[in-house]
């Protein structure tokens, strides 16, 4: 059948992006042995590893191991240091079999057939790691799976934990770079004899992180994007070769693209919070309570919500698309979340002597205050995904947005019976987000 053929040539492709994605420099600095505990490499894979059981609760276990004198040793794993099954580096795994070793000499993606070691008995998903250089494998990633429960739907769910694991990794590694660059950023400017060779340095740094994000955006666009629609494809044709669908296979196949279209609207929305900053956005009039009455015109559906505008929202002067976004993904949020028969949403303006600020107030569930820094984080929900269909990015773009123009945004909420979101920006702007 064609699904074979295909799923062979889309676990490839992933294996090339996991491949491009991994910090390997990371990986050299290990040795496999007791003393990478300490290292904040081998803390940065640990942490990474257990993400990846987490999201695929079918996975038992996920690590990297290496081979070392014709001996196989693990790098890290994902198992609590407390837990029995817990493999320290260095550990040799003595019951290494052919196609353990068969992925680490051949460089091959391999799913192998159930077989046994001290822990039970699994099937095992292996995918090597090679050096970009010398293109020698340096390590190989490896996850098992219950030989049990192994099946199509669990094949299934291996591509997409592997696609999370990308996204993770790509997402860790280029923080951890923005970050290393602007630590070199204050200390060079510190460090400088004269305003010119600060302002030139600053400029060096500058086009380097911006060039760093076009390669972020070009990876998320190219790299993870592609595997996406490839599984998506994978699946219509899976459907196309079955002579007789379920409706249990049939639903298995409708949450497989939903959890794709998922991925998708994650990926765009890390896209979007990345190149907020890094392009220059026109300055225009902008009239507010319009602004309002549009947004609400479009996204707030009429026989569900009552809205009240207040009369006194001001024209300003202001990056007119951003605040556009801002506005949208706060009533976004309102109308999504809210569990009343009939919703109720009010959007007030107050004048205060250097700011505006705006309240938007709704009649839903409310945030609890242990809840209410968190929520503006990347990739934060307080529902579960598979409760309430979100990214978790709007509400950390609204801040980035706010912040950047000098303003501040915080919740007030009882947690129970409303939320009112409550943001100021400066009525003369000193710094712009674009």
């Amino acid at each position: 059948m064609r699904f074979k053929d295909n799923r062979d040539e889309n676990v490839l492709q992933i294996a090339k992006s996991i491949e491009v994605s991994l910090p390997k420099e990371s990986l050299k600095t290990l040795q496999a042995n007791l003393s990478d505990i300490n290292r904040p490499e081998y803390k940065a894979l640990k942490k990474n590893l257990k993400e990846i059981v987490r999201v695929n609760p079918k996975a038992s276990f996920a690590y990297l191991y290496t081979q070392k004198n014709g001996k196989i040793y693990f790098i890290v794993d994902s198992e609590p240091e407390t837990s029995k099954n817990y493999s320290p580096p260095g550990q040799e795994y003595t019951e290494a079999d052919g196609p353990t070793y068969q992925a680490f000499n051949d460089g091959k993606d391999i799913i192998t057939e159930p077989s046994s070691d001290r822990w039970g008995t699994w099937v095992s998903a292996y995918i090597p790691i090679k050096d970009k250089t010398t293109g020698k494998t340096i390590a190989v990633y490896g996850m098992d799976f219950d030989a049990k429960s192994w099946d199509n739907d669990l094949l299934i769910e291996v591509i997409e934990s592997s696609l999370l694991v990308l996204l993770f990794l790509i997402t860790s590694h280029f923080l951890f770079k923005i970050i290393a660059k602007n630590k070199i950023l204050n200390f060079d400017i510190i460090n400088r004899k004269t305003e010119e060779e600060k302002l030139h340095n600053a400029l060096i740094v500058l086009n380097k992180k911006n060039d760093e994000l076009d390669q972020f955006a070009y990876i998320v666009s190219h790299d993870l994007k592609a595997p996406l629609r490839a599984i998506y494809s994978l699946s219509e044709w899976i459907i196309e070769d079955l002579d007789i669908v379920s409706d249990e296979t049939n639903s298995n196949f409708k949450l497989l693209q939903g959890r794709i279209q998922r991925m998708e609207n994650l990926i765009n929305g890390i896209l979007e919070y990345s190149r907020i900053g890094t392009v220059n956005i026109e300055v225009e009039k902008a009239d507010l309570h319009q602004m309002l009455e549009e947004i609400v015109e479009s996204i707030v559906p009429k026989d569900r919500f009552e809205v009240i505008i207040g009369n006194n929202f001001p024209v300003i002067s202001t990056e007119k698309i951003l605040m556009h976004q801002v506005f949208s993904n706060l009533i976004s949020n309102a109308v999504k979340y809210n569990d009343k028969p009939i919703g109720k949403i009010e959007y007030t303006y107050l004048s205060l002597p250097d700011f505006h600020q705006f309240t938007i107030k709704d009649n839903g569930p409310g945030i609890p205050e242990k809840y209410q820094e968190k929520v503006f984080g990347v990739f934060q929900t307080i529902l579960a995904r598979d409760v309430k269909e979100s990214t978790g990015i709007g509400l950390s773009i609204v801040k980035k947005i706010i912040e950047g123009k000098s303003g501040k945004i915080h919740i007030e909420s009882d947690g129970i019976y409303g939320t009112s979101f409550i943001f100021t920006i400066p009525k003369n702007p000193k710094t712009t987000v674009s």
